[in-house]
Parts: C-alpha cells; sequence; structure tokens
C-alpha cells in the first residue's frame, strides 16, 4: 500500500514539473517579441554606426531599446501571473542584459572594445543566456539559438572583418528575428487551441 502511494506521490511530482516546465517555455513564447525588438535594434545600432559613423549609435539604441522593453514589459506583466520558472527565466536575461549595459560603455569609455572582442563577447553572453534559459525549459529550438551564437563568437575571435559582420548579422537575423517570430507563433498557437478546448 505504500508503494502505491509513493509511486503515485511520485507521478504527481513528476506531472507538476512536466506542467511548470511547460507554463515556463508558454512564458517565454509570450515574451518573443522581445527577441524580435533586440534584433531590429541590434540592426538599427549597426546600421546608424556604419553609415553616420557615431559613437553614439549603440549606447543610444541600446538605451532605447532597454526602456522600450522594461515600458512594454511592466504593461504586458501585470496581465501574467509569475511562475518560478518564469522568475528564473526573467533573471537570466536580466542579468545578462545589466552585465552588458554595464560592461560594453566602460570597454567603449576605455578604448579597449575593438569590433572582433565585441562581437565575440556579444555572441558568447547571449549564447550562454539562450543555453540556460534552453536547459531549464527543455527547449532545442532555443538551445540551437545558442549554438548559433557561440558559432559567432569563435567566428568573431578567427574570422576577417567581412567573415565577422555576415556572420553576426546572420545570427541576429537567426536567433533575434527568426526565433523571436517562431515563439510569437507557437504562443498564438497555444492560445487558439486554448481557446478551442475551453
Amino acid at each position: 500500500m505504500t508503494e502505491n502511494n509513493e509511486a503515485q506521490e511520485l507521478k504527481d511530482r513528476l506531472s507538476l514539473i512536466e506542467s511548470m516546465i511547460a507554463e515556463g517555455r508558454r512564458t517565454t513564447e509570450s515574451w518573443g517579441w522581445v527577441f524580435v525588438l533586440w534584433g531590429v535594434a541590434y540592426y538599427i545600432a549597426i546600421l546608424w554606426a556604419t553609415l553616420g559613423h557615431t559613437y553614439w549609435a549603440w549606447p543610444v539604441t541600446m538605451t532605447s531599446g532597454c526602456v522600450l522593453t522594461m515600458f512594454i514589459g511592466i504593461r504586458k506583466g501585470r496581465k501574467q501571473p509569475g511562475t518560478s520558472i518564469g522568475r528564473a527565466i526573467a533573471a537570466l536575461w536580466s542579468a545578462m542584459g545589466i552585465s552588458m549595459l554595464l560592461l560594453f560603455p566602460a570597454l567603449g569609455i576605455s578604448g579597449r572594445m575593438d569590433p572582433h572582442s565585441f562581437i565575440a563577447v556579444v555572441a558568447a553572453m547571449l549564447g550562454a543566456t539562450n543555453a540556460a534559459s534552453s536547459v531549464i525549459l527543455k527547449w532545442k529550438a532555443q538551445f540551437a539559438t545558442a549554438v548559433v551564437w557561440w558559432v559567432a563568437a569563435v567566428t568573431a575571435c578567427f574570422g576577417s572583418e567581412l567573415q565577422l559582420l555576415i556572420v553576426f548579422l546572420a545570427a541576429i537575423f537567426l536567433c533575434q528575428i527568426v526565433f523571436g517570430i517562431y515563439a510569437m507563433i507557437s504562443e498564438s498557437r497555444q492560445r487558439q487551441q486554448g481557446a478551442v478546448h475551453a
């Protein structure tokens, strides 16, 4: 009798863990717009810095991206209840964002940042954050984005300027814009299925 109770309790716990992971993935899918927003912000900063030859392109664009993300995120966050996994994912991404906001201006002001190092560090940080998020959520598509970012980080260390630009632009497109759109489509499908089952 006790073995049956223990087996049922174990099944219940596993079911709870699986439902928490699924909810975490749904929450992440609902933030797919952030991936797209930041992909577009990176493209704007690159284009502005290249065509305008200005130091202000990256700081202004990234600050604008942060403000817009926080404004929309705060409004969106009020509508959704928080989960433990959702808070863990938010903590990962917040820590990465704060790290970038502290590190890159300091490196830029000190003059110790070249394009290869910049892209290697950005890509490695995004790869690590996507990988950690994907492991928590058991989401292979997000782990694929981590792999693409890591390839970009390594290429940045060894590639030419042209290879660096091509790989970085491709990584932004695949890992930010395509993945963000994929997440938004997945969320939309989940909502439609939920409406059909309700």
